[in-house]
């Protein structure tokens, strides 16, 4: 029985392209018309991937025009109050300072504080920059200390003052009373000069730890500083 297909040569037998919708894949080259319109689609859509702003050489030089025009300040108050931006805002000073009214603390006067401290020891790093505010910190609250100590003593000396005017009041409203007072004793206020003994107590711990705080502080600064010279180290005994 004879075959009644014809007999097809290998030359003839070609595989079939892919379908480009059901595969996901561009079809074989066709005499490059499909390869011709893949790049024509890609250099479509890459500039709507990549939309980065281009800057014009005009706008480039205008802007540098415009920096040179800017020199900073030039009065000595604009130059002293620019100098003191890097450390307005230190890391501890915005839990520092009083900002009550009644005992509001300066914040330039700390951010000047701040400046000498820094050009004293001129730190590198932020690890040099910490140990420098817990410098300044302690020296701040040494000196807040003593202020709270004179506030005491004026307060003790404004309440012995309201004293003896209610005790020469008295006198005047009832002129046969007797009065028990000593006017020379009234005059003595040196036992004022010092506040109770239980504040006393209180201020005087109060010191003592500010000031281990402040030499440990100073010691690790300057510890660092010459262990990056290259100088010898004595060991710590904080």
């Amino acid at each position: 029985m004879k075959n009644d297909d014809p007999k097809v040569s290998p030359r003839q037998k070609k595989p079939l392209a892919p379908d480009s919708g059901m595969s996901g894949r561009w079809p074989g080259n066709n005499n490059g018309h499909e390869t011709n319109e893949l790049s024509r689609v890609c250099n479509q859509v890459k500039p709507e991937v990549n939309r980065e702003p281009t800057v014009s050489l005009r706008k480039v030089e205008s802007n540098r025009r415009n920096a040179q025009k800017s020199t900073g300040p030039k009065t000595a108050t604009g130059k002293k109050r620019v100098s003191r931006n890097a450390v307005r805002h230190g890391f501890f000073s915005k839990f520092l300072l009083i900002q009550h009214r009644d005992g509001k603390e300066s914040q330039d006067e700390y951010a000047g504080f701040y400046a000498d401290a820094r050009k004293h020891y001129k730190p590198l790093g932020w690890l040099e920059e910490i140990w420098l505010e817990k410098i300044v910190v302690g020296s701040w609250r040494l000196r807040r200390l003593i202020r709270c100590e004179s506030g005491q003593i004026a307060r003790a000396l404004v309440g012995h003052s309201y004293e003896l005017q209610q005790s020469k009041a008295d006198d005047l409203a009832d002129p046969d009373s007797v009065s028990s007072r000593d006017p020379e004793m009234d005059a003595l206020t040196d036992h004022l000069l010092l506040p109770e003994k239980e504040e006393l107590d209180k201020l005087l711990r109060y010191e003592a730890m500010i000031s281990r705080q402040l030499n440990h502080a100073i010691t690790e600064l300057e510890r660092m500083q010459a262990r990056r010279k290259g100088e010898a180290t004595p060991p710590t005994n904080i």
